[in-house]
């Protein structure tokens, strides 16, 4: 909802709001739709990622062993339609043009795709873990992974591959996606209380 349209629903109400016009303004324009850019700008980052990423799969399919090549890749090109449809999405979300609850219902739809997102994305990126390290790394270096005590290596280098996985991901979603989707949530909720303690 822009200030027009707030300006608007006050008049028909016959209502004199006690808020500065300016600071909403500066809700909408500078809160909510910087931190929306943001989002748009990330989305369209990480999908021109997946190009490189996808070239890395065929690479490891053909130097080191097809079975992790072969899965990254399958996530990798999943990912890359995924990315395409959350660019959509956001694309048709207008926070100057849409009404507050339609604004917050969009924003709360994308909040719970992250989620899915992060929540699929790790559990799928195990067995591309385990498929590298049992099948991939003795591929890459047969002298490390001969005798006793490897069956123990693998494991704990697979451990530790999924829990740095795990920190640098939630890093990257708490500073990028997660940060801003609550900047947008907390500019909408402003504009909300305002729109409902203007008497």
């Amino acid at each position: 909802m822009d200030l027009d349209n707030i300006k608007k629903s006050w008049q028909e109400s016959d209502i004199r709001p006690k808020i500065d016009e300016d600071k909403i303004q500066k809700i909408l324009d500078n809160k909510g739709k910087g931190a929306f850019d943001a989002l748009l700008k990330y989305d369209k980052l990480f999908f021109w990622l997946f190009i490189p990423c996808l070239l890395f799969g065929i690479l490891v399919s053909i130097f080191i062993h097809p079975l992790p090549g072969i899965f990254y890749s399958v996530l990798v090109i999943i990912g890359f339609f995924w990315q395409a449809y959350k660019i959509k999405f956001l694309k048709r979300i207008n926070l100057s043009e849409m009404g507050i609850l339609e604004a917050s219902k969009q924003i709360t739809k994308y909040k719970k795709y992250i989620v899915y997102e992060i929540s699929i994305g790790f559990i799928a990126i195990i067995p591309f873990f385990i498929f590298y390290t049992y099948y991939g790394l003795p591929e890459m270096f047969p002298r490390l992974y001969k005798g006793e005590g490897v069956s123990t290596s693998l494991l704990v280098i697979l451990i530790v591959e999924i829990f740095l996985t795990a920190i640098i991901s939630y890093w990257i979603y708490r500073s990028t996606y997660l940060h801003n989707i609550r900047k947008i949530e907390k500019s909408v909720k402003e504009i909300e209380y305002f729109e409902n303690n203007n008497i």
